[in-house]
């Protein structure tokens, strides 16, 4: 039996749709900060990274602006792949985005247990100082400075910028040196996307994730209180007033979350966050077909 090009076209149509609708898998559902330049639709003028979760706002440019890059994003060791995939990549030095304490469009979230998810890639040696990849936190007011709540993201680098390891510091001041004298080794190479979650509970334990497997796991008498505005915000630094500590990498994807994720939901968002969109990919694959024939 002879099949018709229209018979064909529609067979092909849905097919296409049923397929779409096995990569599109949503990531977890409200994260309070959530920073992705396909989500928000970023141009390369646009001068703040607008956040997509539930606080709103968003994080203008420091002295200079991390470069919006599209392309395709690969991690060959759990399969994931995505051809238009979309980052910020800073340059140099101060090509940051990061916010005052006055800044009225800023987000501001309130966060005592969380769960922290990057997508990212390092791209060579520091800048200058360090490589702060994010920051949060209180305004920070001196004195007092009991109250304040600080997250940092770093990268530790040696030789010719290879990183060594990812940390994050908890700086409540009565614990300051909890989580800053711990060092949880991820191993990051150069020019390689990857996966990395800070997941924390107060009062319980810090743990780690590498492309949605568990690195390390640290215990912590660290309380975080989330009465305090947090709504200081550094993406490829960890404040305005420090950006010269910039990070010299690329972000994809960065989201924070007001509870602590489990497992199954961070491998969830690990391989889910780059899913392709059915409805987009429908319109694409309607249009090559209908030239095709």
């Amino acid at each position: 039996m002879k099949l018709s090009n229209r018979t064909i076209l529609g067979l092909t149509l849905i097919m296409a749709l049923t397929t779409s609708m096995v990569f599109a898998t949503s990531p977890v559902k409200g994260p309070v900060l959530y920073f992705n330049p396909v989500e928000t639709r970023q141009e390369k003028g646009d001068n703040a990274w607008k956040n997509a979760g539930k606080a709103g706002g968003e994080v203008r440019k420091g002295e200079g602006k991390p470069s919006l890059e599209v392309g395709p994003i690969e991690i060959p060791s759990i399969g994931l792949k995505a051809d238009d995939a979309a980052w910020y990549t800073a340059t140099k030095s101060k090509s940051v985005f990061a916010n005052e304490a006055e800044d009225d469009k800023a987000p501001v979230v309130n966060l005592e247990n969380f769960t922290l998810g990057l997508l990212m890639r390092v791209n060579g040696p520091y800048f200058a100082e360090e490589n702060i990849i994010i920051g949060i936190q209180t305004e920070g007011k001196i004195p007092p400075r009991a109250h304040e709540q600080v997250i940092r993201i770093w990268l530790d680098v040696a030789g010719k910028g290879i990183v060594q390891n990812v940390s994050i510091a908890q700086n409540v001041i009565q614990a300051r040196h909890d989580f800053s004298n711990r060092r949880n080794k991820l191993k990051l190479g150069e020019n390689e996307w990857h996966w990395v979650h800070v997941v924390f509970e107060s009062g319980v334990s810090m743990t780690t994730y590498l492309d949605g497997k568990e690195a390390a796991s640290n215990p912590t008498e660290v309380k975080w209180n989330a009465e305090h505005d947090l709504n200081l915000h550094g993406i490829f630094t960890s404040n305005f007033e420090v950006q010269q500590r910039t990070c010299n990498c690329s972000i994809a994807i960065y989201r924070v979350y007001d509870r602590v994720l489990t497992p199954d939901e961070i491998s969830k968002n690990v391989r889910n966050s780059l899913a392709v969109d059915p409805a987009g990919k429908l319109a694409i694959t309607w249009g090559k077909m209908k030239r095709g024939f």
